[in-house]
């Protein structure tokens, strides 16, 4: 049977990195995988939740060098690090996650290996603002299931890139480009499989058609969603069944979770804002909706937290959060 490398990119929310790592060691599944996290702030206390207790145990840490405090490029650096290693696929997911019943894995390898141009298995994610701009038209890494050599081969032409264009159907742009919004102009040092933003140069019509219906402007891509458009031609997308539930908050409508399975039988789910409540630690907040919603998602991390980790794990967290100066939930410095 194939192996499965469970690729995880941790920051700084502590509660959440012990969920999601209690429940991929609770429950288990038939297909071998190992569990590899991306640290994107090295130093950073709170990894001392896993390191510093049994949870650590059998989980490789890979300290970020690329680009700190970043989703995307910590998937792409856990990619190079199991490059010559023998996984046939790679799971990527985040924090604020959780594995739901034992099977999970199973469920989604099964899928996949009924064809061998699967490249990917997840939830595909449509979206349109307030003002009914698409946002979102992909498959997003959030808990999805890679081919890794599929991800090898984009990432090395990723690797390969050395244009400082962005590639739009509409309009392409420079990467001085001064208009809004701005360039990343260090990409060509650090882009990567998840972390392109360059889009694509003369693409098909299928993806021409399929950016326009989530990607508003050049250099506006969520992780992964490059390589969603890129690989349209090439591979084949499956879309996992799922329950993405809204909620609205403060007038907010803001995603709630998704599950992976659907609710009345979820395997895994993706709590939604919960590492963006932390985005304090980071950065001033000027972002209403984070700020307002931030004490309703801290909330539900502890109460999730308490309600699935065990206690033996837990009590390293308040001493972790005196080192990050925080006190009680950490609602102190929101």
């Amino acid at each position: 049977m194939s192996k499965i490398a469970i690729a995880l990119a941790h920051g700084h929310a502590t509660k959440w990195l012990q969920v999601v790592i209690h429940s991929l060691k609770a429950m288990k599944n038939d297909v071998q995988a190992d569990i590899f996290v991306a640290h994107t702030w090295p130093g950073h206390p709170s990894i001392k939740a896993i390191t510093e207790t049994e949870l650590g145990e059998g989980v490789t840490v890979i300290d970020c060098q690329k680009r700190m405090t970043s989703h995307a490029t910590a998937l792409d650096e856990i990619l190079e690090y199991i490059e010559d290693k023998d996984y046939d696929y790679m799971f990527a997911t985040e924090t604020d996650c959780r594995a739901c019943q034992n099977g999970w894995l199973d469920w989604y390898y099964n899928y996949m290996a009924k064809d061998e141009k699967i490249g990917m298995a997840g939830f595909f994610w449509r979206e349109v603002d307030s003002r009914g701009v698409p946002h979102h038209y992909n498959i997003n890494p959030s808990a999805t299931l890679y081919r890794k050599d599929m991800l090898l081969q984009y990432h090395k032409e990723c690797r390969e890139n050395n244009s400082g264009t962005f590639w739009h159907p509409l309009a392409d742009r420079d990467e001085k480009d001064g208009k809004e919004p701005p360039m990343d102009v260090n990409i060509k040092e650090v882009a990567g499989v998840f972390s392109e933003t360059r889009g694509i140069k003369d693409p098909s019509p299928r993806q021409r058609e399929e950016i326009l219906s989530g990607v508003p402007y050049a250099a506006w891509f969520e992780p992964g969603a490059w390589l969603y458009y890129r690989a349209l031609d090439d591979w084949k997308h499956l879309r996992m069944p799922v329950d993405h539930v809204y909620i609205y908050f403060k007038g907010y409508r803001t995603p709630e979770a998704t599950y992976y399975g659907g609710r009345a039988g979820v395997k895994f789910i993706h709590y939604w804002g919960g590492t963006r409540a932390w985005d304090h630690l980071k950065h001033p907040v000027g972002d209403y909706f984070v700020k307002s919603c931030s004490p309703m998602w801290l909330d539900r991390e502890h109460m999730i937290w308490e309600q699935t980790v065990p206690e033996k794990f837990r009590k390293i967290v308040p001493e972790i959060y005196k080192e990050m100066g925080l006190e009680g939930m950490g609602y102190d410095e929101s």
